[in-house]
């Protein structure tokens, strides 16, 4: 008999990342992942490399630099900051430090769906809420955690509608969860929105409270190849996370360039706003082509067609003909998610997405 899956795997699907390659092309638009279009900041780049002269050592486990910093910049207590390889590894340790088998993770429809890999794999049940025009439905979120939640995760800046929770209802669900229910916040794209009622979660923060918020290097910052990303979590969460996190899960390379990083707000603030702005502009546009294109608050834009057809999959393909790649959907839904990349990026898509409209039209689609 050969060795197999643990029984809490079963029906779990691997993780799909945004495809990179179109075959037959070398020079392609990669939309698909969310990235950043442009480089991270020249002082990141120069820790980066300075990093070179230590690879024989070990970096330092306790990440007390990056810690210092993050906590310097957001005014939150530095011993409740730990970091991850990646904000998907931070996700894990939260999860797997609170979440036991048998127990629930509430959370809704669109999300970053690891969130969900992570809670089953530790034996959980997984309670997902429809959402209301690809926002989260807080009241029906409160409704099912009241039952038996242990842990409430939701994306805001959301993932991958780039809809987002009103600082209002994130405080009613926060104030609404029992004592021994954690709210995991994932603002992965919390540098891109700017809402004025946007809540990344850190307001709601407390070292004896019961919010956890995650947030990465990745999106705003650039520096996605680094895998680098950090929580923000209450004193016995933190405590919990010490004893399963690994002793050296971050990198020096990852930790010296996202410290400078976080000391370069001036640089991350330009790039933030140059990718509002195009983003704001490329949305626009389609609009004006009649597309139904939902409010973003990320750095990346959401087509939403109606249910049941098959547009997303016929404009996917016109895309990667032309040497674009965005990204469906997945889930069934008729949705289509395209990333902000540089201006002209960006008209590149447009105008291929002009044409394929044109020629739905045309054949009377």
């Amino acid at each position: 008999m050969s060795v197999g899956a643990a029984p809490s795997l079963s029906g779990v699907k691997p993780y799909r990342q945004g495809k990179s390659a179109i075959a037959g092309r070398g020079r392609i638009v990669k939309l698909s992942s969310n990235e950043l279009p442009y480089p991270p900041s020249p002082r990141a780049v120069s820790a980066f490399r300075e990093a070179e002269h230590s690879l024989n050592r070990y970096p330092d486990g306790s990440q007390a630099a990056l810690r210092r910093a993050i906590a310097s910049v957001h005014g939150v207590p530095e011993k409740n900051v730990f970091a991850g390889n990646g904000s998907d590894e931070a996700i894990a340790l939260l999860i797997r430090a609170v979440l036991g088998a048998g127990e629930t993770m509430v959370t809704s429809e669109n999300n970053f769906k690891m969130a969900e890999i992570y809670a089953r794999s530790a034996g959980a049940k997984i309670v997902e809420i429809p959402e209301i025009r690809h926002r989260i439905d807080i009241g029906k979120v409160q409704a099912a955690a009241a039952e038996d939640a242990r842990i409430v995760y939701i994306c805001t800046p959301n993932n991958a509608s780039g809809t987002y929770t009103t600082d209002r209802e994130l405080r009613s669900l926060e104030s609404s969860l029992r004592p021994g229910t954690l709210l995991i916040v994932d603002a992965a794209y919390a540098e891109f929105a700017d809402a004025p009622d946007y809540a990344s979660g850190l307001e709601l923060f407390s070292p004896a409270g019961k919010v956890a918020v995650t947030r990465t290097f990745s999106k705003a910052y650039g520096l996605a190849a680094q895998r680098i990303g950090w929580a923000l979590a209450p004193d016995s969460v933190i405590e919990a996370v010490s004893r399963i996190r690994s002793p050296f899960n971050t990198n020096e390379a990852a930790l010296r360039a996202a410290e400078a990083a976080v000391g370069d707000q001036d640089y991350l603030r330009r790039t933030a706003d140059r990718v509002r702005a195009t983003r704001n502009d490329f949305a626009d546009k389609l609009l004006g082509l009649g597309l139904d294109v939902l409010p973003s608050q990320a750095n990346f834009v959401m087509l939403s067609f109606p249910r049941g057809g098959c547009e997303a999959e016929s404009l996917d393909a016109w895309l990667r003909g032309n040497g674009i790649l965005g990204r469906p959907v997945q889930g069934g839904a008729n949705d289509f998610r395209i990333t902000v990349g540089t201006e002209s990026e960006m008209e590149a898509a447009f105008e291929a997405i002009v044409e394929w409209v044109e020629s739905r039209r045309r054949v009377g689609a």
